[in-house]
């Protein structure tokens, strides 16, 4: 089954994420830079009072890749220094055309 794999990350190399991706066998990504948002770890609206923007990155991936792009995500998320973020949502894909 394909799942899509969404991964927002918030920081100031947005490439370690295309390039971890990049180690996996994904067709594919798309990346949004410059996203504003709120959620649990804060406001990112790019201001001076809630600094900072995120970037979006998704793909869609078969069930085995999904296992191992996940260990790889919780692998990065430990790696990152202070103060950055990667947050990882998995979702079903009912069909693509």
């Amino acid at each position: 089954m394909t799942k899509m794999m969404l991964l927002v990350y918030t920081g100031e190399t947005p490439e370690r994420i295309g390039e971890m991706l990049d180690r996996f066998p994904v067709e594919g990504y798309t990346e949004i830079e410059g996203v504003k948002g709120a959620g649990r770890t804060g406001r990112r609206m790019g201001t001076r009072a809630w600094p900072g923007k995120s970037t979006v990155f998704f793909t869609a991936v078969g069930d085995d890749v999904v296992q191992a792009l996940t260990r790889a995500v919780h692998e990065t998320t430990a790696a990152l220094p202070a103060g950055e973020r990667l947050h990882l949502m998995v979702l079903p894909i009912e069909y693509a055309i």
